[in-house]
């Protein structure tokens, strides 16, 4: 499924890191992208389960031909060192909400949705992440769905894209990644990602960007 342009294109999460990045460069690529978050104009809260019926209605009406997802986090350090609402909120936004929106779209009926494109972690979904355990629980889950669920019989392309380190407020200035130059920056993905979710020979393929 290659850009077109004018396509229209729902990134949601899309108002600081890679949504923020993946922004500019589909308009750059003069596609239609909207973005919602927490920030827009109209707040898309994915945390809170009861605003998600409102956040499906206006899916409905603005039909989009490909969505992204890009929302997700969690708290950093060790486990006990948080409250229990501070986990709940990583598997509520990283894992919960975009599980939820795949069983809508999938049970939607016609549309004209065409791709749908939920973002992994090449770290936190494939090995321990310490000081990350509840992001890292949510993407090791919303792995396991994805590669489930495209075992089945599905009306459009549904793909995960994991980045590995970004530098983003999710991984802290001091940690050992950055130290390293180990993370990408969010523009860098964005246009990896970019030539992935355009390529139709990829179709119901996952990928990683370390």
């Amino acid at each position: 499924m290659e850009l077109r342009e004018g396509e229209r294109i729902l990134v949601l999460g899309g108002s600081r890191g890679l949504g923020a990045a993946l922004m500019q460069a589909l308009e750059a690529r003069k596609t239609n992208p909207m973005s919602y978050s927490r920030k827009s104009a109209v707040s898309f809260d994915f945390s809170q389960t009861e605003s998600w019926p409102k956040i499906y209605d206006r899916i409905r009406s603005l039909n989009p031909q490909r969505i992204i997802y890009c929302a997700g986090g969690g708290p950093y350090g060790s486990f006990q060192k948080f409250q229990w609402k501070d986990h709940s909120w990583a598997f509520k936004v990283t894992f919960e909400f975009p599980a939820s929106l795949l069983h809508f779209l999938l049970q939607n009926g016609k549309t004209d949705l065409e791709q749908l494109i939920l973002i992994g972690s090449s770290i936190a979904e494939s090995q321990p992440d310490p000081g990350a355990a509840s992001y890292a629980a949510a993407k090791h889950a919303l792995r396991g769905l994805v590669t489930s669920v495209q075992k089945e019989e599905l009306p459009f392309d549904l793909r995960l894209l994991s980045p590995g380190y970004m530098e983003t407020d999710l991984l802290p200035y001091d940690s050992a990644p950055r130290r390293a130059g180990l993370a990408k920056s969010p523009q860098q993905v964005a246009q990896l990602m970019i030539q992935s979710i355009s390529d139709p020979a990829l179709r119901m393929q996952n990928q990683s960007f370390d």
